[in-house]
């Protein structure tokens, strides 16, 4: 968890940097279909566990669950503004590009405001992004916390 600190517009945050592998993605589609029916569950054939099928959909491999990227830019947000984003934290992406297997994946923000607020607290807006390992933006989103004083 972070230590209390104060971030100035434009400065960057950086979270995890992960590769898609097959146990990441297996993992994500097992413990969701597992914690939907409350009981241990393997995912079967699908966009994002079988290349075959994948293919058979247009796409070039076996591609991640959004959920993922989701996390990884909610674990960065917890890093750097801890329990405050928890407890008043919200976090918004939107996939706007495939996310295949084996890509690298790089979380990032950018904080685009901080707003004082009446009672001592600060209000955080982080532009928020995933991009592969050649700089290409993958998800994209917005994130706000209000941090205690």
């Amino acid at each position: 968890m972070s230590t209390k600190r104060a971030y100035e517009v434009g400065e960057f945050i950086l979270g995890p940097v992960r590769g898609i592998t097959t146990p990441r993605i297996e993992w994500y589609d097992s413990a969701m279909l597992s914690a939907a029916t409350d009981e241990l569950r393997q995912v079967g054939s699908n966009i994002h566990t079988d290349p075959e099928y994948a293919k058979s959909q247009g796409l070039e491999t076996v591609n991640a669950d959004g959920m993922i990227m989701t996390n990884w830019c909610s674990e960065m947000m917890v890093h750097a503004f801890g329990m405050d984003y928890v407890a008043r934290g919200e976090l918004r992406t939107k996939f706007i590009r495939q996310v295949l297997l084996g890509t690298l994946l790089h979380v990032k923000g950018r904080i685009r405001s901080a707003s004082p607020q009446s009672n001592g607290n600060v209000t955080y807006v982080v532009d928020i992004w995933c991009e592969d390992e050649h700089g290409v933006k993958l998800t994209e989103g917005d994130g706000s916390v209000e941090v205690a004083a």
